[in-house]
């Protein structure tokens, strides 16, 4: 009870200096207004008769939500959604790909006061939270007010179980108002049990981002860009989701692999889109011709071009299609890795560095079964590179394991419709 009250002060002196730094930001950028407004819960009149409340904090989470959210609309068409998001990435992904959300709004603080704003507009009947967003006062609330709670797709990382079990007892009682925890793995059950989670209250229903990406539309008759087409002709690396650290790894690599395939073509995609511009002064430094995605006007002259580099947000998991070998960024630096899965989907061979703790039981199954290949540093990745791009049959080998990988571990947006469907008949 202590540690709330001091969870509820430290949040309110926060909010004290946030909230005014975050409006005097929003004078000079209009995006952030909306923002503002809504993370205090002044949300517009919504008209929505006791909606189901999904929450998935970003992209990465909108994206893993869309095969359920799409199943609960196919099977309960009558009811009404509402999503909250804490990012501008995520609110635009499920704007693009969630049409039949009726709410697409951002989430609330979890400050008391704003909370209970929230729940007087939303007037939600379920709440549904995507992988690890475990406010205490969201939670607490719920419970208060009789709202059933899931957690779905729950994951705990190995650095935030450390956070998460120093922070115990602040939990015990918002985890009273759970219903269910649905955890992707035995080792996340495991550490949610750990935190205080009675057993009879998890469950491990595998992961969504298996199924969202072999159903999601978009991805099996994906409309081919006529300016990328000219990359089906050369061999093309793709660097996904990069880091502070990798970027100019990468590219050195990609000069010394230039020597022995002179018609490889890089396609580099930071993780965040903040860094396009830092990434652009490490090309220029590097002295690689380039052009940015958005830049691409005609196959002609750009095709020439040794480096493309994405600066559009949401588009990587479609180009994966064109790639000859896919690495997966955030793995050469301790950041934890990127979903791996995606370029599966379209048997691309793929390969990964030492740092994949956030996708540690994935990863590790990946490469027991031959459909990834880690490297544990620059001169192994270099090595590995050389050889896949000389050898086709065993890029194909490698690809088409991990596909099949994919295959096996679907239906998880089954088993996760089956634990809530009785509370979605009884709403």
């Amino acid at each position: 009870m202590i540690l709330s009250y001091l969870y509820n002060l430290i949040f309110t002196l926060f909010l004290l200096f946030y909230i005014p730094f975050l409006f005097v930001k929003s004078l000079f950028q209009k995006s952030l207004r909306e923002l503002l407004r809504e993370r205090l819960a002044l949300y517009p009149s919504l008209s929505l008769s006791r909606p189901i409340w999904i929450h998935a904090a970003s992209m990465g989470e909108v994206l893993c939500s869309l095969p359920l959210i799409r199943k609960m609309k196919e099977e309960f068409h009558s009811f009404k959604i509402v999503l909250t998001t804490m990012t501008q990435a995520g609110k635009e992904t499920a704007q693009k790909n969630l049409p039949g959300v009726d709410r697409i709004l951002y989430f609330p603080f979890d400050h008391p006061v704003i909370l209970n704003r929230a729940f007087r507009t939303l007037s939600p009947s379920l709440l549904l939270i995507a992988e690890t967003e475990l406010w205490p006062n969201l939670l607490r609330l719920c419970g208060e007010k009789g709202i059933p709670v899931f957690l779905f797709n729950g994951r705990i990382s190995r650095k935030s179980f450390g956070r998460y079990r120093c922070l115990k007892s602040l939990f015990k009682i918002p985890f009273r108002s759970v219903s269910l925890f649905l955890m992707q793995t035995e080792e996340d059950r495991r550490r949610i049990i750990e935190m205080g989670v009675p057993v009879e209250k998890t469950r491990v229903t595998g992961n969504l981002k298996f199924d969202q990406t072999v159903s999601s539309p978009g991805l099996k008759k994906e409309r081919e860009d006529d300016r990328l087409i000219f990359l089906k002709a050369i061999p093309l690396w793709i660097a996904g989701s990069t880091h502070p650290g990798e970027e100019e790894t990468i590219l050195r690599l990609f000069k010394r692999l230039k020597e022995g395939h002179p018609s490889l073509c890089l396609l580099l995609a930071p993780r965040h889109l903040n860094r396009v511009e830092e990434v652009e002064r490490i090309l220029k430094r590097e002295d690689l011709s380039w052009v940015k995605k958005t830049a691409l006007h005609t196959i002609e002259g750009e095709g020439k071009k040794e480096v493309i580099l994405l600066d559009t947000l949401g588009e990587l998991r479609t180009l994966y299609q064109y790639g000859t070998i896919v690495f997966i960024g955030g793995s050469l630096v301790p950041v934890g890795g990127h979903n791996p899965l995606e370029p599966l989907f379209f048997k691309k061979c793929v390969l990964f560095g030492p740092h994949m703790f956030n996708f540690m039981e994935i990863s590790q199954h990946l490469v027991d079964l031959g459909g990834a290949i880690q490297v544990k540093d620059e001169e192994e990745l270099a090595f590995q590179l050389d050889e896949l791009l000389r050898d086709e049959r065993k890029r194909r080998e490698v690809g088409e394991r991990g596909y099949q990988f994919v295959q096996m571990h679907r239906g998880a947006t089954e088993r996760t419709m089956n634990e809530i469907r009785a509370y979605l008949v009884g709403r």
